[in-house]
């Protein structure tokens, strides 16, 4: 427990929240309109259209072959960045056609990648034409990456999982595509939790290629795509992507018909039987989250959403048959206009709350429905007080209860927290007034799930409370007002949820950073919620009023005339504009108030410009703008 401080117009006090306990957290009963089902918001993408992009490639050191490291660079920004553990041992050089004296490397932090790493970088004038790199290992150097980036950014290589993550045995299809030339020869390099390496050879299709792997065991993989390709103008260049793979168990298949039934308070119930797999070695609670569409015909016959409905379950231990249950207001019916007894069932899904893999998907399950279902004997003019969250009754494991001697004396409060990863609070807290408090749980790397239930644990301290989030403290604070009850339903005011640098739609970092672990280990590790692919599943649960509730704001390096960036590595592995972690258009939150892109600001400290948590103009703002 850290020490209570008294600021001035302000009650703050931290607490370490590393060692949990269980307590009960009741789950909501989610529904949320039509306009969300028609806007695709509650639906999953298209796996096609959620995957990596890259005009770049990383390669190990030891695999780079002299042919590639002489290259021709073009209008965009080029470079050379080795990463090492002992990097400072490591000499990094360039020759540029034409030019006498080589470029020598320069030493910049990586800690956006990997906390505490260094690189040697070497960057070349724009249209440098003809370039040689070169490096020498120290006779003690470990292994080293060696990061390019050619300047020819409209080469861009794209891929793709065919799903959303992944079942272990079963088959699994990663697609690649070309934009800007066409395919030599590559091949997909997929690293399984135990370090063993699996090699697959990409067919050569034109500009796209399938490569198919069936995964033997359960952990996150990371997967690089190396490819050859050959520009427009006939020049032969090298693209890799690296990304992550969750692969998971079957906990829950889908069995049998939907039972549909009215409940004696009339609201409707679902009954959605299922098989789960025993707990296994798995420590810990086990959680997914089940939602669904609710159609019916209208007066003319036609086919109309009627809500999305969804919860959090917690499963139990034992495997064998089960079931799942859902339910919603009747006034949903009876503002959709529908006959009860014609409703139907579409886009039924099952998602792990760990990273929100796909578990299990009907498209149209089959439903039973009673005899006798009745609307609600008034028409609503549109969506009421208790149509969009219910009380379940239904709860899950949360964190420790809190501690009394901690209770904020007002009571009604602004949470303040850090994001992924972090060793120290990012929020210049002098710029704050009134009622807030301090979420310090410091070098985690947590589940949005489990994010949100510490959320949910401090919580308890108060009567009430809003969220300013930076990064993905803003996820987890979305991701505790949908699924769960807690301090968070009862603020007033007019800004529930802030959130600074928040990667709404995920991060290219998250893939890159899990293949440097040879060289640097894992750091806080993997989080695939933090993944493209895992963010695009967690925002397919994320009901639109949920998201009128979030405020955001994204920020980006100084544009000038000179190289701009935040942080040098991770600059040419992210697409401009971006904050050093966060490109600008991955910052984005469809249906939630945008307040702004503003320049001149990092995501973090140790980058080139200021640290985004640190401009005091929107700090006072999030202060006196959040609901308490």
């Amino acid at each position: 427990m850290r020490t209570i401080v008294l600021l001035p117009l302000a009650f703050v006090c931290s607490l370490s929240l590393t060692v949990m306990a269980d307590h009960p957290v009741e789950a909501k009963d989610i529904a949320s309109g039509p306009e969300d089902i028609l806007s695709g918001r509650v639906r999953l993408p298209e796996p096609g259209t959620v995957g990596a992009t890259s005009c770049t490639a990383l390669l190990r050191c030891d695999e780079v072959s002299p042919s590639l490291l002489e290259f021709t660079t073009g209008p965009g920004k080029s470079m050379a960045a080795l990463l090492a553990a002992d990097v400072e041992a490591w000499s990094l050089d360039a020759r540029v056609e034409g030019v006498d004296k080589p470029l020598e490397g320069d030493l910049h932090g990586a800690d956006a990648l990997v906390p505490g790493a260094l690189a040697r970088v070497v960057t070349f004038p724009s249209d440098a034409g003809e370039v040689r790199v070169s490096f020498d290992r120290p006779k003690t150097g470990g292994a080293g990456w060696l990061l390019l980036a050619d300047g020819e950014e409209e080469l861009r290589l794209f891929s793709h999982f065919g799903g959303h993550g992944a079942i272990v045995g079963r088959q699994v299809s990663l697609h690649t595509s070309l934009e800007g030339g066409t395919l030599i020869e590559g091949r997909v390099d997929l690293t399984a939790p135990d370090g063993v390496i699996h090699q697959r050879v990409l067919g050569v299709e034109g500009a796209s290629s399938v490569a198919t792997f069936t995964p033997g065991l359960v952990g996150d993989w990371t997967v690089r795509t190396i490819v050859h390709a050959r520009d427009h103008q006939g020049v032969e260049r090298v693209r890799t992507n690296q990304q992550i793979m969750r692969v998971v168990r079957p906990e829950l298949t889908f069995v049998g018909d939907v039972r549909i039934m009215q409940e004696a308070d009339g609201r409707i119930g679902l009954t959605i039987p299922v098989t789960l797999l025993p707990q296994g070695e798995l420590g810990g609670p086990r959680r997914v989250a089940v939602g669904c569409e609710v159609w019916g015909r209208d007066g003319s016959g036609e086919l109309v959403p009627v809500c999305w409905v969804a919860r959090m379950h917690q499963l139990p231990a034992a495997g064998g048959p089960a079931s799942c249950g859902l339910r919603f207001d009747p006034r949903w019916i009876a503002l959709a206009g529908i006959d009860p007894m014609s409703i139907e069932l579409r886009e039924l899904r099952a998602h792990g709350a760990e990273g929100f893999v796909l578990l299990d998907h009907d498209l149209e399950p089959r439903v039973l429905v009673p005899e006798v279902i009745t609307a609600s004997e008034t028409v609503p003019e549109g969506i009421e007080p208790g149509m969009q969250a219910g009380h379940s009754g239904e709860v899950v494991s949360g964190g420790a209860p809190p501690v009394d001697s901690l209770v904020s004396a007002a009571g009604h409060v602004l949470l303040i927290s850090h994001g992924y990863c972090t060793d120290i609070f990012p929020w210049q807290t002098s710029d704050f007034s009134g009622d807030f408090e301090l979420f310090e749980d410091y070098e985690q790397n947590l589940s949005h799930d489990t994010f949100a239930l510490r959320f949910e644990a401090y919580g308890r301290n108060f009567k009430s409370m809003g969220i300013a989030g930076h990064s993905q403290g803003g996820n987890a604070a979305a991701h505790l007002f949908t699924f769960y009850w807690s301090a968070l339903d009862w603020p007033t005011g007019d800004r529930r949820i802030q959130g600074v640098g928040v990667p709404w739609q995920g991060t290219a970092l998250a893939g890159n950073a899990a293949v440097l672990g040879e060289v640097f280990g894992v750091g806080c590790g993997t989080n695939y919620d933090m993944t493209y692919e895992g963010s695009a599943a967690w925002l397919s649960f994320i009901p639109g009023w949920v998201r009128e509730d979030v405020w955001f704001w994204t920020t980006s390096f100084t544009d000038g005339w000179f190289y701009d960036y935040c942080q040098i590595v991770t600059d040419i592995l992210l697409s401009d504009p971006d904050d050093g972690t966060v490109e600008r258009y991955a910052g984005q939150l469809d249906g939630g108030n945008n307040g702004g892109h503003k320049t001149g600001w990092c995501h973090t400290r140790l980058m080139r410009d200021p640290p985004q948590c640190k401009d005091p103009d929107r700090n006072v703002e999030l202060s006196a703008e959040a609901a308490r």
